[in-house]
This record gives C-alpha cells, sequence and structure tokens, in this order.
C-alpha cells in the first residue's frame, strides 16, 4: 500500500495538504493506542513529503515538452531563417492510449454489478491481481451510479476499510465526505425505524453492530455519528433502559462531564430521562395495591383510571399524610413535569379537591349575620320609634342569635352533602354552566340548597327587595370577578370578627348594587307604602 493511499490523498497532493491531512488523521491513529498502524502513517507521511518537495523542486523542467507541439511560425518567433530551418518539423499527435491489462480486467468487473455479487466480484479482482484497480473502478462506479452508493459504500467499509486511514484506494475530501454522510444517514433511518416500531432490544443491536465498524472508529466520523444519534433520540419517543444502553454504548456520562454536543440538547435528553424515570416510578405505585402508604394513595388517585364512584370509595380512607401527599404530588406535576399531564387520566390533577370536606367558614357566618341584620333593620325600623343608632344596635344584636343557627344549619348540610358528592357532581356537571362550576367547586346541592334558604329567608324579612337584593349580589358575585382590592393578611389576622365584610372580597358592582337596592327599599317603604314590596306579609 503507498503513501498515497495510507493518507488518503490524490498523488499530485502539495506539501501543505499532506501536513494538514497528517494532523487530522493523526487524531485517530494515535501512537499509545495503535503502535502499528501509527508508524505506517508516519512512514507514509514523510515519503509523501519527500515526493512533494522533489516534484516542488524538479517542475520547471518539464516546461520544454511544450515545445515539440507549438506552432512552428512560434518557434521561429517571425525570421524568414528560422522558420525555414523549422519547416520539415510537423506537430506531434498523441498516440492512441491503451488501458493498463489490470484496469481492463477491473472494468470488466465492474460491468453489471450489483448488491449481491458484490462478494462474487471483488474475489475475482483478487484472482485476477487487479484489487487495486478494481477498488479505484469501484469508487468511480459509486459516484456514476448513486442508486448503488449506499449498498456498495456499506460493503466496502466492512470489506475493503474504507473510510479508515488503511483503504487501500485513494479518495479525494469530498468523495469521503459523500460516502461517510450518505452512510451515517442510512444507519440513522434504520434506527429510525426500528424505535418507530418499539422494537428497543433490535435497535440496541443494531447500534452495537454499527459501533464496531473500523470507519466509525475513527475520531471525526465518530463525533459526528454521536451528533446523529443525539438528534435521533431528541426527535423520538424511548424508554429510560435504552437511554441508558445508548450512554454505556458511547461512554456518556453527565455526572463525569462526558457528552455529546450541542449540549443544550443534550441537558432536555437528561431531563426527559428524568422525567420518564418519575413517571415510570408513579406507575408501578399506582398499580401495586400492596402498597398502602401516603405516596402510593396519592399515586393511584392520580394516575389509574377511575370512575367518580371509585374515587370516592378511595378518598374515603385517605388521612392528613394522605391529602398532603396527593397535594404535593399535584404540584410537582403541575411545575416540574407539565408535559406528563396530558398523558393523566384527568390533566386537572387537583380535580381530588372536590372530595375534600367543606365546612362553613366564620367569613361565611359574618356574612349571613351582616345580610340579615341590614334586612331585619330595614324590616323594622318604620315599626320603632327610637333613633337609628339605636335601631341597628337593636338589630345587630336580635339577629346574632338566627345567624349562630343559620351557620349551624349549614354546618349539618355540608357534612350531609359531602355523602351525596357523586350525585352532587353529575348533577352540577349537567346543570351548571362551566364558567359557574369552576374546577367543579360550585356544587348544585351543596351551595345551590344553602342559596335558596337564604333567598326565601330574605324574602319572607324584606319581601321581594330583600330577594332582587340578595340574588343580585350573588349573580354579580359570580360573572364579575373584579376585586375593589386585595386582601390585607395584616388586618384580617388583628380583627378576624369582621374579615368577611372587608372591602378587598366584594366587587365594585356589588357595592352600588346594595347602595342603590337599600335606597330602593327606603323609597318604597315612604312613598309607596300601599305596594307590599318590602314588608313580611308580601310573599303570603
Amino acid at each position: 500500500m503507498d503513501c498515497w493511499t495510507v493518507l488518503q490523498l490524490a498523488d499530485d497532493a502539495d506539501e501543505r495538504t499532506i501536513k494538514r491531512t497528517y494532523a487530522r488523521l493523526l487524531k485517530s491513529c494515535r501512537p499509545d493506542d495503535d503502535a502499528e498502524g501509527f508508524q505506517r502513517l508516519r512512514e507514509a507521511y514523510e515519503n509523501a513529503l519527500n515526493i512533494a518537495r522533489w516534484r516542488a523542486d524538479n517542475e520547471d523542467e518539464d516546461e520544454d515538452v511544450q515545445v515539440i507541439n507549438a506552432p512552428v511560425a512560434e518557434l521561429a518567433d517571425g525570421n524568414p531563417h528560422e522558420y525555414a530551418e523549422f519547416a520539415h518539423i510537423r506537430p506531434v499527435s498523441p498516440a492512441p492510449f491503451d488501458l493498463p491489462p489490470e484496469q481492463t480486467r477491473a472494468q470488466a468487473l465492474i460491468n453489471g454489478l450489483g448488491a449481491h455479487n458484490l462478494g462474487e466480484r471483488w474475489e475475482q479482482a483478487q484472482h485476477q491481481r487487479c484489487a487495486d484497480a478494481f477498488q479505484a473502478a469501484l469508487l468511480r462506479h459509486c459516484f456514476e451510479a448513486p442508486g448503488e452508493r449506499a449498498a456498495i459504500a456499506a460493503w466496502a467499509v466492512q470489506h475493503l476499510e474504507w473510510l479508515t486511514p488503511w483503504q487501500g484506494v485513494a479518495m479525494s475530501p469530498w468523495q469521503h465526505e459523500a460516502l461517510s454522510g450518505e452512510l451515517l444517514q442510512a444507519y440513522r433511518q434504520t434506527l429510525q425505524e426500528q424505535l418507530e416500531q418499539k422494537a428497543e432490544r433490535e435497535f440496541v443491536n443494531q447500534l452495537n453492530a454499527y459501533n464496531q465498524q473500523p470507519w466509525l472508529r475513527v475520531f471525526d466520523l465518530q463525533q459526528q455519528w454521536q451528533r446523529i444519534l443525539l438528534q435521533l433520540l431528541h426527535d423520538t419517543q424511548w424508554s429510560v433502559p435504552l437511554f441508558e444502553r445508548v450512554c454505556q454504548a458511547f461512554g456518556w456520562d453527565d455526572q463525569k462531564g462526558v457528552y455529546p454536543e450541542p449540549a443544550w440538547m443534550w441537558r432536555q435528553l437528561v431531563s426527559r430521562c428524568e422525567q420518564e424515570s418519575f413517571f415510570d416510578n408513579l406507575l408501578d405505585k399506582a398499580h401495586d395495591t400492596r402498597r398502602t402508604s401516603a405516596d402510593a394513595l396519592a399515586a393511584r388517585l392520580l394516575v389509574t383510571v377511575m370512575s367518580v364512584k371509585e374515587q370516592k370509595r378511595l378518598v374515603e380512607g385517605f388521612d392528613d399524610p394522605a391529602w398532603n401527599a396527593t397535594q404535593h404530588l399535584a404540584e410537582v406535576l403541575t411545575w416540574r413535569y407539565p408535559a406528563l399531564l396530558e398523558r393523566l387520566p384527568d390533566p386537572n390533577v387537583f380535580f381530588w379537591r372536590k372530595f375534600l370536606p367543606r365546612g362553613v367558614t366564620l367569613d361565611s357566618w359574618i356574612r349571613v349575620w351582616a345580610g340579615l341584620a341590614l334586612a331585619s333593620g330595614l324590616a323594622f325600623h318604620p315599626l320603632l320609634d327610637t333613633s337609628l343608632p339605636a335601631k341597628f344596635f337593636l338589630f345587630i344584636l336580635l339577629t346574632a342569635l338566627p345567624a349562630i343557627f343559620a351557620l349551624r344549619g349549614a354546618q349539618i348540610w355540608a357534612d350531609f352533602a359531602s355523602r351525596l358528592i357523586v350525585q352532587d357532581l353529575w348533577l352540577s356537571e349537567r346543570l351548571l354552566p362551566k364558567r359557574l362550576s369552576i374546577d367543579q367547586f360550585r356544587l348544585v346541592l351543596r351551595h345551590g340548597i344553602p342559596q335558596l334558604v337564604l333567598l326565601l329567608v330574605f324574602g319572607y324579612i324584606l319581601g321581594i327587595m330583600g330577594m332582587l337584593t340578595h340574588l343580585g349580589m350573588i349573580l354579580i358575585s359570580l360573572f364579575h370577578s373584579r376585586r375593589i382590592g386585595k386582601v390585607n393578611e395584616n388586618f384580617n389576622a388583628r380583627i378576624p370578627w369582621i374579615k368577611g365584610l372587608h372591602w378587598a372580597y366584594w366587587s365594585p358592582l356589588q357595592v352600588v348594587f346594595l347602595v342603590a337596592m337599600v335606597a330602593t327599599t327606603l323609597a318604597c317603604q315612604k312613598y309607596l307604602p300601599a305596594i307590599p314590596w318590602t314588608s313580611l306579609n308580601s310573599l303570603r
């Protein structure tokens, strides 16, 4: 094997090209790893340098050859006597060029060549002693018949050591790049089809077979091959074990800082691997019914496909640690792994809040008491002759006891309605608009019945005007989300007995509507006493 074949250069390469090629090949042929190959590369490099330098020193000696075929008039330089001297000289015509015998035999073997008979033709070329000429003709055939290039190159890299420093054919850089690029894309297509078919074992075996090929051990080609695999993993779906096997095949280790480029794509793959590991662990917890820990119950509730009745039956055994684990898991899925939400039975991972006990808060009691006090004050103030502050003070005291009873009744109803949560959810889903039942927080039975009772109470106390006022305040609260300000936690902690009436909880439209209805009620009592809109007997 001559020096030009080892260096993968044409035999007319100059000194600069030889040095640059040697530096590139030296990266994949180090003396510590392959002493014999390094010695062969070094000898080829020195021989090529000597030839190139000798050619540069003697390139001027061939200029006189052009004199033979030069026109006679030019040789005479316009002098008639010199022209006569050279007049008998005839231009020399080149003789017909005949191919050497080995090239003729090699070209005959190329005729009718196909992927099915490559091995047979190569054995014939070796037997006929035209192996080098056959490889050169085979390389030309790759670019004369592009459709057969991939098959020929795939065979040649396995049997003829093409694309390695020890290949037996001189190949230009662009030929080297074209063959390697087409092979790499063909390998990628094969692996992609196996991933799409979920044939992960075949994928790993095929990848290992590719990596064992000598030409893919060359440093530059190996780096290019790793980038292609990184892009393939980025564009397809795979399991965590497959990703780990690929990392083992290439020696990738994130903890050691050994990973391919680009780094951002590698980071995304690592994140996907962590996400898939988290989800697989979540599925294991959910499907293992023997586990009764809080995190296993939370995983079973969020991951397993269940009906509402089955969910209700499961959460009946939840204690505080189980509810806390469910809250934590829902937050992790929402903020850390949002891509997993689409793979869950219910993307709304906070759906379980509909099963939580819903007691009556102090704020609700304060609002009920304030509403009853205002309605009673408007209804009874014409009947009392005391001053206005005394009237309101009296009604505040008189309505405290009914508000306490109302609070207790609401709590009893909340406990009873929690037992009918499945039926309540079914009714709410079909009767309430989605805007009113956000995340199934508002329910027909749980909230609708108490509001209906309050509507009748205000109607009994203040007649039609009482019912319209209560109904208007509820509708504005449902359909107008803007509030006057933000909740002041310091105020709530300092004065908890009145925080339910803080202005930050109210819509500005509610304030305007309440003032208008109070003024209208007072006007009706004073100027239209004959119309029983605001009396106790208006609904009888």
